[in-house]
């Protein structure tokens, strides 16, 4: 009698492609490109000028001509992170596809950013401190979620403190449905949601607890591969790398090359 193997373990496949950069064509239109070339220039400067963990550098755009606006929509398009900042007023925030070149329009604003993450996602995520529920108040159903709930509060205090970060991945915690509910409700959501697209989404979410994320990875079915909390600053697949930045420095001074 032949014994019947056992299953192996099962993996999330593997993309079958890579997302890769496109120069941008210029426009056709001279006018366009008249007003285009000096700003081409403006945004490599922008990009060389950024270090991670320095100040952003912004180039302001309400004063730009109309060819000049219509010059960098057709040539800087979309890149695959995006951001809400809500507040007063509520913030579209959109990287171009210049990695850690970023669109920040709002009331009363319009600029081009460098950085690994526009400084408005940073301040408008700020968040204070929560404290435990008493437990005479916890519904009868809720069961491991106030134990899960104190250490990311410490893990919180933790972080400030020593800027140590952490990352709790709920599908590996016993959690009902209930006591899930409970650890949102109590978390809360902040006034910052932002979308990275690539090999399915990411979704990020601030929530009211002093540098603690909501984020969720689907893949490309939408179906939830991963629902975690992160502490830290902004979490990293959001924010731009020294290297991709310093890529994206090259591409705009090799596309304004072609003015030459």
């Amino acid at each position: 009698m032949t014994a019947t193997p056992e299953p192996g373990p099962e993996y999330l496949p593997m993309p079958s492609s890579v997302a890769q950069y496109t120069p941008p064509l210029l426009p056709d239109d001279p006018a366009l490109r008249a007003a285009g070339e000096i700003w081409l220039a403006r945004i490599a400067a922008a990009l060389d000028a950024y270090t991670v963990g320095g100040p952003s550098v912004v180039l302001e755009l309400r004063d730009a001509s109309p060819d000049a606006l219509r010059f960098l929509k057709e040539v800087l398009g979309s890149g695959e992170v995006s951001a809400l900042a809500m507040g007063s007023p509520d913030v579209q925030v959109e990287e171009t596809i210049f990695t850690g070149l970023w669109r920040v329009r709002g009331e009363g604003m319009d600029y081009l950013e460098a950085a690994s993450i526009p400084q408005i996602v940073r301040d408008r995520a700020i968040a204070g401190r929560l404290e435990l529920p008493d437990p005479e108040t916890l519904p009868d159903d809720v069961v491991n979620a106030p134990h899960i709930f104190a250490e990311i509060l410490a893990r919180s205090d933790n972080f400030i403190a020593t800027g140590e970060t952490h990352t709790f991945n709920l599908d590996l915690v016993p959690m009902s449905d209930a006591d899930l509910g409970w650890l949102v409700r109590m978390l809360g959501e902040g006034p910052v949601v932002i979308v990275s697209a690539g090999y399915g989404s990411c979704r990020i979410r601030s929530t009211h607890l002093a540098a603690t994320w909501w984020v969720q990875f689907s893949n490309a079915s939408n179906a939830l591969i991963l629902n975690a909390l992160e502490v830290t600053d902004i979490p990293a697949v959001a924010c731009a790398a020294q290297d991709d930045i310093a890529d994206s420095a090259k591409r705009v001074r090799a596309l304004g090359g072609a003015y030459r």
